[in-house]
């Protein structure tokens, strides 16, 4: 489960977050629809829960991440949903390794906290969105409706 960025977890007795990834080769029109169909679920088990859905793309994926999301708010708009957004940046650590399996030549870091290995700190773009205001995301990186 993605959390706000001090660590804590959105509680689960209030919400229903649905974590889904966009690669470049996800296709917009089924990531649209999952996301549509999760904020608008309406079953009996969750009625007190509140859907959001978090979306996370690396770079690459990143402009077809932001397509997905305003194809979903321009939908929601148009049947007079409400859509709250909160945009999350991040770093993940990758290693880079070369065809061969071995470490590559391409970047260098110094030795220290990570030792010896090779790698860079990737940037990770995560998007919530929601029906309702989430007080707890409100808090950590603003609104957006």
């Amino acid at each position: 489960m993605a959390a706000p960025r001090d660590g804590a977890p959105l509680p689960q007795e209030n919400y229903n977050l649905v974590n889904l990834s966009v690669l470049s080769s996800t296709q917009i029109s089924n990531r649209t629809s999952a996301v549509l169909s999760n904020l608008q679920a309406e079953d009996s088990d969750n009625q007190s829960r509140t859907p959001i859905v978090a979306l996370t793309a690396k770079p690459k994926a990143a402009p077809k991440l932001i397509s997905i999301i305003e194809i979903v708010k321009r939908d929601l708009a148009s049947k007079n949903i409400k859509c709250f957004q909160y945009n999350a940046l991040k770093t993940e650590y990758v290693r880079m390794l070369d065809d061969a399996g071995g470490s590559a030549d391409v970047l260098e870091t110094m030795p220290g906290a990570r030792g010896t290995d090779r790698g860079r700190e990737v940037p990770l773009m995560t998007i919530y969105l929601s029906t309702v205001s989430i007080r707890e995301l409100k808090a950590e990186y603003g609104e957006q409706t």
